[in-house]
């Protein structure tokens, strides 16, 4: 497969409306703008806009609290995602080591893969969700950069993890389970501020498996790409009667820039019947070779 990176973006894309981020350990943070690699799907950085600095016409002080990324945690100790063709079923185990230098089983993930078409799973274990702040000042200092960020892509949410395992078959059915250790400190560690290490351990699998479980790193495998929606540059003059859509919240999701992908992760071209002057077709796009004489 040429770029197996767009093939397991796009098949996440698909289920959560979400982009996973194929280098975990490279940070994608909230409020990063840039643009989507066509070629490779991965997210192309082109600056952070807590690190703009405002026109003349607005001053916004963004180093207030106030308007910083909200962090919390999730609510459960694993998120998982998966596309079409995908059981999973976990067991979290206990998370913390009961006895010095004890090796625990943290969690245990079994998959099963239908087969027939590529597959993909993502799981992360102790998520963690940050989000932008629904604050006016955040619009108003990108309203003011148009120079820099109209047209781009603003990352308004990111999942972050302590530990995650990405893969993606290659169109074969099949089972196997991965298992998180985790390696606790002896006490006095803990209380000194020692953190338990996790490792990953996965049967034999046929397909891409990546892994990351560094307990000094912080992963961040999923993001949110949203676009303002097209009126969000015009002048408030010229917008007649609608209503303000301006809010983060209303903005639209970003759709992937490539045709749909085949088996093979190539771009499958849809036929535009119109655009080649052919009216003898079905309303799905395909020619109708039944047409009445």
């Amino acid at each position: 497969m040429k770029y197996e990176s767009r093939k397991f973006i796009d098949l996440i894309q698909g289920v959560t409306s979400k982009w996973a981020n194929w280098d975990p350990p490279r940070p994608i943070n909230v409020g990063d703008y840039g643009m989507i690699d066509n070629e490779t799907g991965e997210f192309d950085w082109e600056g952070n806009f807590y690190n703009l600095k405002t026109t003349n016409k607005i001053y916004i002080d963004m180093t207030d609290p106030a308007l910083g990324p909200i962090e919390q945690e999730g609510g459960d100790d694993i998120f998982i995602v998966k596309s079409w063709g995908v059981t999973t079923k976990a067991v979290n185990a206990s998370t913390e080591a009961a006895m010095p230098c004890a090796v625990n089983v943290a969690l245990k993930v079994d998959f099963q893969f239908d087969g027939g078409k590529p597959a993909a799973a993502l799981v992360m274990y102790k998520p963690r969700y940050i989000s932008l702040p629904k604050d006016e000042r955040i619009i108003r200092l990108l309203k003011s950069r148009p120079d820099i960020l109209k047209g781009k892509y603003v990352v308004t949410e990111v999942i972050s993890c302590a530990a995650y395992v990405m893969y993606m078959s290659d169109q074969k059915a099949e089972r196997f389970s991965v298992t998180l250790k985790a390696t606790g400190p002896i006490a006095p560690a803990v209380n000194a501020g020692g953190a338990a290490g996790f490792t990953w351990s996965a049967e034999t699998v046929c397909g891409l498996y990546r892994e990351g479980s560094v307990s000094t790193a912080k992963y961040m495998p999923l993001y949110r790409l949203k676009n303002p929606r097209s009126k969000f540059w015009w002048p408030f003059g010229q917008r007649g009667d609608e209503p303000n859509d301006d809010a983060i919240d209303k903005w639209e999701d970003v759709d992937p820039p490539w045709d749909p992908l085949d088996d093979n992760g190539e771009e499958d071209e849809i036929y535009d019947a119109e655009m080649h002057g052919d009216f003898g077709v079905f309303n799905d796009g395909y020619p109708d070779d039944d047409d009445d004489l």
